[in-house]
């Protein structure tokens, strides 16, 4: 969504807002079908008990406050993205030291040495995606495009599922970043020409994204789930991550039926 409003001009305080109602849907949809494959495949286990609970939400409210943290300062305007992914590492260093306590100064070397690689791939795929996006404007190809799409009188709902299939087909071969930076400068012009509101479209692309990271064969948190849990074949995570790939699809479907989830709560909250 940065990367979304960093492109297009739009509020990323406005994105991040959009998503909130999407987002708990979807959470939704995960928790549901959870409930549904556990009640069959899982034997049942004993309840927590309230003591549980309360203790376990105490503990996990340090990690749950920093997206509050995040959105709500971005929103209010108390800081900036930039600023706003300093206070969150900030904020992440101060409770793994000293609340979790899942970190050593001894590991800060490694940290480091990750994020360098990790921000040094980032950053000279943006600097090809700007010089891409140099190109298109002066060749004017999103102009082209849109002008095409428009001359080929065909309904803008087909238009809207064609473009989601690509975003769908370039997740199993290509990373989510480099997606955004390649496609936004073309699909912006067409989408606001087409008459689709950029917030709404915003969200639905992440979703797409988010599908991107579990279709092979380089969705990225399919080796996550691997290295998390040796020993298991590929094969099997993807049976098991097909359900959600579903579910995600099916989220798509609704905020596309029904627009006013994305944009409802950013313009109560203007």
């Amino acid at each position: 969504m940065i990367l979304f409003g960093a492109i297009t001009g739009e509020s990323v305080g406005g994105l991040f807002i959009a998503g909130i109602i999407p987002g708990l849907i979807l959470t939704g949809f995960f928790i549901l079908y959870v409930i549904v494959f556990c009640s069959h495949r899982v034997p049942a286990q004993p309840p927590a008990t309230w003591d549980e609970r309360f203790g376990m939400l105490k503990h996990s409210s340090w990690g749950l406050f920093l997206p509050v943290l995040i959105i709500g300062g971005i929103y209010i305007g108390i800081f900036t993205p930039t600023e706003a992914a300093a206070i969150g590492t900030v904020y992440s260093l101060f409770i793994t030291f000293f609340v979790y306590k899942t970190l050593t100064l001894r590991d800060l070397p490694g940290i480091l040495v990750d994020t360098a690689k990790t921000n040094a791939m980032v950053l000279a795929i943006i600097v090809g995606a700007m010089l891409y996006g140099f190109i298109l404007t002066v060749l004017q190809i999103p102009q082209q495009l849109t002008e095409l799409v428009t001359a080929m009188d065909v309904n803008r709902w087909v238009v809207f599922l064609a473009i989601n299939i690509l975003l769908l087909f370039l997740g199993c071969i290509l990373e989510t970043v480099s997606i955004i930076l390649i496609t936004v400068p073309i699909l912006y012009p067409l989408i606001m020409k087409l008459g689709f509101d950029p917030i709404w479209f915003a969200v639905i692309m992440v979703i797409n994204m988010e599908l991107a990271l579990i279709t092979p064969p380089v969705g990225m948190n399919l080796f996550v789930i691997q290295g998390i849990t040796p020993g298991t074949k590929m094969t099997e995570i993807l049976r098991g991550v097909l359900p959600f790939g579903l579910l995600m699809v099916l989220c798509m479907a609704v905020v596309a039926a029904f627009p006013e989830l994305a944009t409802w709560l950013p313009k109560f909250l203007q």
